[in-house]
């Protein structure tokens, strides 16, 4: 949880150690290792009933832990190559006590002997099964042979079955060394060569995907600011839309992300103002302010992009409708029920400086109430195009030098028809001022004993950001349809969006981390401050 500590982050080079599932797989299949287990029978069915849902419970990628699973079905085991051997590409789809369901990719493969022995020793996380006549079930992911192919398939945008590679550009036609990476969110990282990063994606989902898609629209146009677009896999069924599976980039070699930048630096300023160093601690805050103006440069230009084609139809700018408002009325106004419930109920438990703010939020409920409702009275002519969708200090690597963009999946619980809807890019544009104001109070956690003296600073800090990345961000997209005419509604779309999203992020602190509350209630109470 990066960026403003509610989103999956990005890749990384170099990313830490956690371990996946650490389960010992005490699972066992009657019979012997074989690829009838794939095909209908009894032995799937074994599968389905008795080892699947204990080892996908155990999955850091499985989101529905919080649900009660009601049954596992596998419904596509796709070869990824021709040879008789070869991995499947499982499609599990889990139904739920609610009704509901979900799919997950689970790459399978078969071992045996030495083979299932050297699986056993050096990656046991990845057995899902025994046999109980020998040999293992485990997730391809761990088998080199299985990456090879699936870089192959994409390489030469091939065709096996119901798989199909779509090749980009970039590839070497054979597969470099290659490996997964020991880090798991919702997806799953592979590696080849340091040269290409590879997607697996875990939940999934009939239709377009919007990272694969607007990673191949930007490389399309040469748009510089992005990883780019190497290829994809997709499982086209007949008269089913296609679902993206995998998604290949070409590798961005960088420092980190833009939080841990922004936390770096922010905390040397920090380190310099407590010791009396103001020299040294503006020397730094020029040069982040620099690069947080080239952040808005990039942001901008990426948005410019998004909207530069008229004649592509999922990407072509269309002016925003009074729909969109009421639409966005009504989240903020349920997301307001929500929180100001909340707040009432834990008012007592919480600290005194949070109970404080949120004391100082509860008393504007008249005035929060008056703002939402007129996000839906007084619509504001713009357009809305694509965007990136979850936008914040995360979603870009730092290279060094400059900024690149990643992760456009968007909001990972919202369906992707959600993810990719046009919207009004200064929904991205809240996103990241919301990021610069965690960051802000995130850095203060290293000076507990100093942090009443050192907080004035990190707002200042956090105002000077936020200008430096939005006034850099105005300049690039001047006369852009999606940018509003006039001043003062260009004020009250960009306060709507970060009232939207500071309201998000209090109720999810409020359930998940109390200790961070006063940050979003911060937000919150500055945002009804605001005269518009």
């Amino acid at each position: 949880m990066r960026g403003s500590g509610l989103a999956d982050g990005g890749f990384f080079d170099k990313p830490p150690m956690i371990p996946m599932n650490s389960s010992a797989a005490p699972f066992f299949l009657s019979g012997t290792a074989e690829p009838r287990i794939f095909a209908p029978g009894e032995l799937r069915a074994q599968l389905e009933q008795e080892v699947l849902p204990g080892y996908i419970a155990g999955c850091r990628w499985f989101g529905g832990k919080a649900r009660e699973p009601h049954g596992y079905r596998v419904c596509e085991a796709a070869a990824v190559s021709a040879e008789p051997d070869a991995a499947r590409l499982v499609l599990v789809e889990i139904s739920y006590a609610s009704g509901s369901a979900d799919t997950y990719l689970l790459p399978l493969q078969i071992a045996n002997g030495a083979r299932a022995a050297a699986v056993e020793r050096e990656t046991p996380q990845a057995v899902v099964a025994r046999f109980r006549e020998g040999g293992v079930l485990f997730d391809a992911v761990h088998d080199a042979a299985f990456r090879a192919a699936l870089f192959a398939l994409i390489a030469r945008g091939g065709v096996v079955g119901e798989l199909a590679g779509v090749a980009g550009s970039g590839l070497p036609e054979s597969a470099p060394p290659s490996r997964v990476l020991a880090v798991e969110q919702s997806n799953t990282s592979l590696i080849y060569g340091d040269r290409v990063f590879l997607k697996l994606y875990r939940r999934l989902e009939e239709g377009v995907n919007p990272d694969a898609e607007i990673l191949r629209f930007l490389g399309a146009r040469n748009f510089p600011h992005v990883p780019p677009f190497c290829g994809a896999v997709e499982f086209r069924a007949a008269g089913r839309a296609p679902r993206v599976l995998a998604l290949a980039t070409g590798m961005v070699v960088n420092d980190g992300d833009a939080w841990s930048f922004t936390l770096r630096e922010l905390t040397r300023q920090l380190e310099c103002v407590a010791g009396g160093q103001t020299a040294a601690a503006e020397k730094i805050e020029a040069a982040y302010l620099s690069r947080a103006a080239q952040l808005g440069q990039r942001t901008g230009a990426l948005h410019r992009a998004l909207a530069a084609d008229a004649d592509d139809a999922s990407f072509a700018p269309e002016p925003l409708a009074a729909t969109d408002f009421t639409e966005l009325a009504k989240t903020v106004r349920a997301t307001a029920d929500q929180v100001l419930a909340r707040l009432c109920e834990r008012h007592g438990a919480l600290d005194p400086a949070t109970r404080e703010t949120a004391t100082t939020v509860l008393a504007a409920e008249p005035a929060l109430r008056e703002r939402i409702a007129a996000l839906g009275a007084q619509p504001v002519a713009a357009a809305k195009t694509r965007t990136h969708g979850d936008y914040h200090l995360g979603q870009v690597l730092n290279t060094g030098a400059d900024f690149v963009i990643i992760d456009f999946e968007g909001e990972p619980a919202k369906s992707l028809a959600e993810r990719r809807r046009k919207r009004s890019p200064l929904r991205d544009v809240a996103g990241m001022l919301r990021s610069f104001h965690y960051a802000a109070h995130s850095a203060l956690g290293a000076f507990a004993e100093q942090r009443a003296a050192l907080e004035p600073h990190a707002e200042r800090w956090h105002e000077r950001a936020r200008a430096a990345f939005l006034d850099a961000w105005i300049e690039t997209t001047q006369g852009a349809a999606f940018v509003p005419a006039e001043r003062v509604e260009f004020a009250r779309l960009l306060d709507a969006f970060l009232l939207e999203k500071a309201l998000y992020e209090v109720a999810y602190e409020l359930n998940n981390r109390p200790a961070w509350l006063g940050i979003p209630l911060r937000g919150v109470a500055r945002i009804l401050r605001t005269e518009l």
